[in-house]
């Protein structure tokens, strides 16, 4: 798939996910009382395509920042980034308001990354949140390709699937959900020993 046929179908996606957020809410659902109308601040709603933090410190990649307002438009793109850790392609993040919704999405693609001794590789990684101010939140993500050292893994679709591997631990689908909002990621890496910290494909949706 070319990078104009993903993006343009990423956005068509946020696009209707906001339009029938009111009559088909996705899952991991709750009420968010606090995102009131068009009027309400929605400085919550974000997307980031990868955020990486080693020993403390954070670097973020195709990342569109907080939303003013509830009729804000955010969007933030990379053809490819690379460091010390990995690389990506196509790293793309949207966050859009409309009123009584938010949403946000973040994608990208061909990942490699190698995390203390461990080499992780997907094909695509995507999640998307959204928030309106009746029917509340809803969240998910996929990552398609995942293998671990050469050897593949497949998601169970569950919320926050944790798989440990030694010096690594790996989190496919993460949603955390509080009073204000949603946050969902599609894969988040973490260190044993805590100096490494990288999330891929996060999507915020909130007060």
């Amino acid at each position: 798939m070319s990078k104009t046929e993903y993006l343009r179908l990423s956005t068509i996606a946020l696009v209707i996910g906001l339009t029938v957020l009111v009559a088909v809410p996705g899952p991991a659902s709750a009420q968010l009382s606090l995102l009131g109308g068009g009027t309400t601040s929605s400085t919550g709603t974000s997307a980031t395509a990868v955020a990486v933090t080693v020993l403390g410190s954070t670097t973020m990649l195709a990342s569109t920042g907080n939303l003013a307002n509830a009729t804000d438009a955010l969007g933030a793109e990379l053809d490819s980034a690379s460091g010390d850790m990995g690389s990506a392609a196509v790293l793309h993040a949207t966050a859009i308001g409309s009123g009584d919704s938010v949403a946000s999405e973040a994608s990208l693609g061909d990942l490699v990354l190698s995390i203390a001794g461990t080499q992780i590789t997907a094909t695509s990684a995507y999640a998307t949140a959204l928030a309106d101010s009746t029917a509340g939140t809803s969240g998910w993500s996929s990552v398609d390709g995942l293998a671990v050292n050469g050897t593949s893994l497949v998601s169970t679709g569950e919320a926050n699937q944790t798989i440990n591997l030694g010096a690594i631990t790996l989190v496919l689908n993460e949603v955390t959900q509080t009073a204000s909002g949603i946050t969902v990621n599609a894969l988040h890496i973490t260190s044993l020993d805590g100096t490494v910290d990288v999330v891929v494909a996060s999507a915020t949706a909130g007060q």
